[in-house]
């Protein structure tokens, strides 16, 4: 089977991510951009825009290889229309596609090739989502899914999106003193989750992408590579992961992280925050805050603008104005978390005859500053809506939404936040 193209409308695997669609993004670009468009499953003239789609079941690193493989054999036919010119490539990544690109990067050398790499919402360091998945399987509805679970976890891009930092308090009595460690550090049982394959997974996977200068040149890939990571922020988000002789459960708290890191503890309601910072920017703090879902942050109108501004410079540059060792960087994509950030929460799915609930938690909805609207997009309107509050958030209920996927978007003020879910 072939990955012919990307997704076209909202998708949910309930449990571990939503994902909306890429239409805007694509439109965006192409309208702001003078851009030849090429097809990847063709071998055809010089193009510069590409769009790569992938078997996200598959090991990442045969995607990785795979995109290797594209980028060698269409950059040298780009090169001969621009004959004093080297051009390279950079990546607009979403999600999982980040972790494809950096391992092209940082394993397979593409760090000589690539200008810049733009990632929203990418877990470099896992997500907690995962964890849950092959730990516990999926539940819906009151539900065990158990042959959707039993799949999944033989996917080993599944298991390579299982957390890599000390994110697990083992609090059972065998291991002694309770402690956070990484997932394959476990030991025993951990539900069905298997932890050969998890440690396969940092080993083989993320070790592999660690910082080696000597692959790169001596120096550091965030020297060489312009890493512009977008984090969302603002909603519950599973920080840590909790195991005792109830099993395993995932917490919103940051449980795990120490005092000075807990500040961290949010996220875009599937990536932590601080999994969504590569490996590599650490400690330079050059990271991009966007108060955005998961499943939306790459298509919300503020971030489109400023991505294109951002491709603009890559294309064009500013080093002639300023000198060499002066040339400005690409415009930043938003300043750091904001107290007023918006709190999203919609589930992934609903039955047809299930009312689905949207809250929306936030510091002007808690003053009265502003009232909260909600619309919903996708094939069906509401046949009634009730806005009431719960827990200090607004809460809207509505029903008669026909099967399909929609877009739901709360305002509140000047801010607005887009989720996506499934009817079916």
């Amino acid at each position: 089977m072939v990955a012919k193209s990307l997704i076209g409308g909202g998708r949910s695997l309930p449990g571990l991510a939503t994902v909306n669609q890429y239409n805007r993004l694509r439109d965006h670009i192409v309208r702001s951009l003078d851009v030849v468009k090429g097809d990847c499953t063709v071998d055809g003239a010089p193009a510069n825009y590409f769009e790569f789609p992938y078997d996200w079941r598959r090991d990442n690193r045969v995607s990785a290889q795979r995109l290797k493989e594209f980028i060698d054999r269409e950059l040298p036919k780009w090169a001969t229309t621009l004959p004093f010119v080297r051009p390279r490539v950079v990546f607009v990544c979403h999600s999982m596609g980040g972790l494809v690109a950096k391992y092209y990067l940082s394993a397979l050398g593409g760090w000589e090739h690539c200008r810049a790499l733009i990632t929203f919402g990418t877990p470099f360091r896992g997500s907690l989502a995962a964890l849950d998945l092959l730990a516990n399987g999926v539940r819906k509805f009151g539900i065990d899914f158990d042959a959707v679970s039993s799949v999944l976890r033989e996917f080993t891009s599944v298991h390579q999106l299982l957390p890599r930092y000390p994110v697990v308090v083992d609090r059972r009595p065998d291991p002694g003193p309770a402690r956070a460690v990484r997932v394959h550090e476990l030991s025993g049982t951990v539900g069905l989750l298997d932890l050969k394959r998890a440690a396969a997974a940092y080993e083989d996977f993320h070790r592999r992408m660690d910082e080696d200068r000597s692959t790169h040149a001596g120096k550091s890939l965030a020297s060489l590579v312009s890493m512009v990571p977008v984090v969302g922020y603002g909603h519950g988000t599973g920080q840590s992961a909790v195991i005792d002789d109830q099993g395993l459960r995932t917490v919103e708290d940051g449980v795990a992280l120490d005092a000075s890191k807990q500040w961290l503890t949010t996220g875009d309601g599937t990536v932590p925050a601080l999994s969504a910072v590569p490996v590599e920017l650490s400690d330079t703090g050059t990271w991009a805050w966007e108060n955005a879902k998961h499943s939306s942050m790459h298509a919300t109108p503020a971030v489109l603008k400023r991505l294109i501004k951002s491709l603009a410079l890559y294309s064009t540059g500013l080093g002639d104005l300023q000198g060499s060792e002066q040339a400005e960087e690409p415009f930043a994509f938003g300043a750091g978390p904001d107290p007023r950030a918006l709190n999203l929460r919609v589930d992934e799915v609903y039955t047809q005859d299930e009312p689905v609930v949207v809250t929306c938690a936030s510091a002007d909805i808690t003053a009265g500053t502003h009232a909260p609207q909600l619309t919903f997009s996708g094939p069906a309107t509401p046949t009634e809506v009730v806005l009431d509050e719960h827990d200090g958030a607004a809460r809207w209920t509505a029903v008669g939404l026909s099967p399909g996927s929609y877009e739901v978007t709360a305002v509140v003020g000047d801010r607005s936040v887009t989720d996506v879910f499934e009817v079916w």
